[in-house]
């Protein structure tokens, strides 16, 4: 837990003085509580004696409602100040998990999982700076609570406070012995709930999938038993949780008791100490008590967010593994590119997926890779994405290697047109306008044309305001395709890589989609991967794969 605090340290020195006016509003506010239990117990007395006077009950009165106005004013000024931390953390944290993100390359993703990242952006996130804002203020006011109500306590009756306190040490007895079990299961919970959160976001994404294959009962057996299985680990939880807490209430009644027994000898052997100085006692013990109750839950809370902050850390500290070097330069433009023996395979794979590649690529030509499925054809392609350490050789751009240029820098400057074309669910014209560069020179009409998409506006519901859908399933899978061309040739960048996205087109529109590409990108690098021919006939440089070797 301190680890946590100490690495949020640079959010507690940027809003160091919200921090201090919270902790004095916190101290004003505890304090302020302990006054009226003391006047109570002087008026029950003068009641007891028949010594009160009008005028006095005026000024206990005045003075209790001061109090509640003190109390109603410094708590609000506390939660305003908690709920701003709470929202300007939750904001920062999300924001370097974010980035974070956008830092990583191909290796982490295939490590961490949609559905996973999801769970640790929100509800780990959200746990995190409510622990560092909320649940650490409601800590210092327990601290606070019990420093303030114990020397009350002292002040009144010393030996009772010693006996009255007595079951109190059984409470840090069951911390010890639950709050490692809470953790582990708390963990647990996380890791299982982030799972199903993957398993629901693949049932949704591939429905059409699911449902074309009939295989709705099958997914939704699988979803249910993995739900059972979250069911039954929160279970746990809630159980020990269940124990855990009312402990806390059990001790607290026994102490009361023990004051009560105690404080009622006291009285009646007229050992110096009235009736009103036991109400007194037993509203102080209340609020001792009370705080030691909040405490347990705290302490719940506590070991809670500790497994959350490890998860959020491990992702906002996770290093890319493709680094710029500190003298990388930005890459300009694309003159030439050249495979010289490269040979690469996947992190976690022992076969190299493509061997021994030698290509070279001058500003104005096309390449054509063709091959069949497994080939290497997109490994060999992303390579210039660099998305992955390359393993073996390397590849040159203007005669530099890869590893020269800046990562941005270099993907600013190609196109690149998957084989699952990635589509967010917006419009059709926010999904092209993300192809937007500083190279861009022609208009959105234009590209649209050129991918030879017009011809499908007149069937989308509102056009270019018509949103695509998750993944882009309101449109066909050809329209998707020429959706991404268009977008790629928005971005107009010095190299284009269309990796087999014509897959899903017919002749006629292939054809014509090829002609523009001609016309339009000629100075230009084009790298064109497919299984037919037909698309990269016209190439200026074609080579044919086979298990991961250039054989023609």
């Amino acid at each position: 837990m301190p680890t946590m605090f100490k690495e949020l340290g640079w959010f507690i020195k940027k809003e160091w003085y919200k921090y201090i006016l919270i902790i004095i509003f916190t101290v004003i506010y505890t304090y302020v509580l302990t006054i009226p239990p003391k006047y109570i117990g002087l008026v029950i007395d003068l009641i007891a004696s028949n010594g009160l006077s009008m005028d006095y009950a005026v000024r206990i009165i005045a003075i209790i409602l001061g109090t509640a106005m003190i109390i109603y004013l410094s708590e609000v000024g506390k939660n305003f100040l908690t709920n701003k931390l709470f929202h300007n953390l939750y904001y920062e944290i999300r924001n370097r998990f974010l980035r974070s993100i956008f830092r990583q390359d191909g290796e982490f993703f295939e490590e961490y999982y949609s559905g996973d990242l999801i769970s640790r952006a929100t509800s780990d996130s959200n746990t995190v700076a409510r622990v560092s804002t909320h649940v650490f203020f409601h800590l210092l006011d327990t601290i606070a609570m019990l420093i303030i109500a114990f020397s009350s306590l002292i002040a009144l009756n010393p030996q009772l406070t010693f006996y009255s306190i007595l079951p109190l040490p059984i409470i840090f007895l069951i911390v010890i012995i639950l709050r490692p079990k809470i953790m582990k299961n708390w963990k647990k919970v996380r890791s299982e709930v982030s799972h199903l959160n993957n398993l629901v976001m693949e049932s949704v994404t591939h429905a059409k999938l699911i449902r074309g294959f009939v295989k709705e009962k099958e997914d939704k057996a699988k979803l249910s038993k993995m739900s059972e299985q979250v069911y039954k680990t929160e279970r746990l939880a809630v159980l020990m949780q269940s124990v855990f807490q009312p402990s806390f209430k059990m001790v607290t009644v026994i102490s009361q008791g023990i004051a009560l027994a105690y404080g009622s000898y006291l009285i009646m052997n007229q050992l110096d100490f009235t009736v009103g100085s036991l109400v007194s006692f037993n509203l102080y013990l209340g609020m001792f008590a009370s705080p030691l109750f909040r405490l347990g839950n705290q302490i719940t809370v506590l070991s809670q967010s500790t497994v959350s902050y490890e998860r959020i850390s491990e992702i906002i500290n996770h290093p890319p593994s493709i680094i710029d070097k500190e003298d990388a330069v930005d890459l300009e433009k694309v003159d030439s590119i050249e495979y010289q023996n490269l040979s690469f395979k996947y992190p976690k794979d022992n076969d190299y997926i493509i061997k021994n590649i030698n290509i070279s690529l001058k500003q104005g030509e096309t390449l054509g890779v063709v091959g069949k499925t497994g080939s290497g054809k997109t490994t060999l392609v992303r390579q210039l994405l660099r998305q992955y350490l390359i393993s073996e050789g390397n590849v040159y751009i203007n005669d530099q290697p890869l590893e020269n240029y800046t990562k941005e820098s270099l993907r600013q400057n190609v196109a690149y047109v998957p084989q699952e074309h990635q589509l967010f669910s917006r419009t059709v014209m926010e999904n092209l306008l993300l192809g937007l560069s500083p190279n861009t020179e022609i208009s959105v009409s234009e590209a649209i044309e050129m991918a030879d998409f017009e011809k499908d506006l007149p069937f989308l519901t509102d056009g270019l305001e018509t949103i695509v859908g998750e993944s882009g399933v309101t449109l066909s899978g050809g329209q998707k395709q020429r959706l991404s061309i268009a977008r790629a040739f928005l971005k107009n960048a010095p190299v284009l890589i269309m990796d087999d996205s014509l897959s899903a087109v017919d002749g006629i529109t292939e054809m014509n989609i090829l002609k523009h590409l001609r016309n339009y990108r000629q100075g230009k690098i084009n790298i064109i991967t497919s299984h037919r021919l037909t698309v990269v006939e016209e190439a200026d440089k074609i080579i044919v794969l086979d298990k991961g070797k250039i054989v023609e």
